[in-house]
Formats: C-alpha cells, structure tokens, sequence
C-alpha cells in the first residue's frame, strides 16, 4: 500500500469513528437519557447534566473531526474524476442532512442559554425532545448515506 492510500483509509477510519461517537450519543441522550430524566429526582438531573457537558466536549471534538475528514474525502473523490452524478447528488444529501443535524444540534445549545428578556414573546420553536429526534434522524441518514457511498465509491485503497 502507498502513501495516499493509507491517508484515504485512516481518514475514513476517522470519520466512521468521529460519526459512530457523535450519532451513538445522540441515541443514548434520545432513547435512554431523555426518557429517564423526566422521572429522575434533581440530585439525578445535576448528574446528567454534568454528564452531557462532559459528552458535549466530546461531541464538538468528533463533530470537527468529521467536518474536516469529510471536506478532504471530498474534495479527494471529487477531484480524481471518477464521481458520477449519483455519487455528487448522495454527496450533497449527505452534506445537507449533516449540515442541518449540526445547526440543530448547534442551536439546541444556545436555546438552552437563551433567557428570554421580561415582557418579550418568545417564538414558538420545537420542543428540544422534537429537535433531538430530528438531529438524530438526519444524523442516521446522513451516516446510512455515508455507508452507501463508501460501498459504492470505494477508496482505491491497494488499487494501481
């Protein structure tokens, strides 16, 4: 194996195992979190808050790993000629459904923060457990698609 072929495999390894972090605990706090949360006592809840900004640090490190694995395979599969117009437009749904489960996930945070001044309506927004299941959706489409594509574009890895 040469030089580019173990960058493709390591930066593919990179951004499976960056994906499988950021969706796996996306489907913890949405299935086993969430739902045990609204039971729990406040000594629990200040636990699990804890426990999601700690993941919230690992989140954001896979998060970045991803995007910046993810922009060199593309640019890489793109640039070599062989993307067929069914490859770009998968590469743009996938890119699209990460796009927007990131944002999501993005303002899910800020919501949290957010205080509303006295006096001020507030507009009606998703509830975050409807926002959850959403990033997480798009989160696993975008993953399946992932799956699809490194299946049906394969990396050259060993091939002259």
């Amino acid at each position: 194996m040469d030089i580019p072929s173990i960058t493709r495999l390591l930066l593919r390894l990179t951004h499976a195992l960056a994906a499988a972090a950021w969706l796996g605990g996306g489907v913890y706090y949405v299935l086993a979190l969430r739902p045990q949360m609204r039971q729990a006592d406040e000594e629990a809840r200040a636990l699990a808050r804890a426990a999601q900004r700690e993941f919230g640090r690992w989140s954001s490190m896979a998060a970045f790993l991803m995007v910046g694995s993810g922009v060199v395979m593309m640019w890489d599969g793109l640039a070599d000629g062989r993307g067929t117009i069914a490859y770009v437009v998968l590469l743009a749904v996938k890119v699209a459904a990460a796009a927007v489960a990131f944002w999501l996930a993005g303002s899910f945070v800020r919501s949290r923060r957010t205080v509303p001044l006295p006096g001020r309506k507030v507009p009606r927004q998703p509830s975050r457990f409807d926002r959850a299941w959403l990033i997480l959706m798009l989160g696993s489409v975008a993953f399946l698609l992932g799956v699809i594509l490194s299946s049906v574009y394969p990396t050259g890895i060993g091939q002259r």
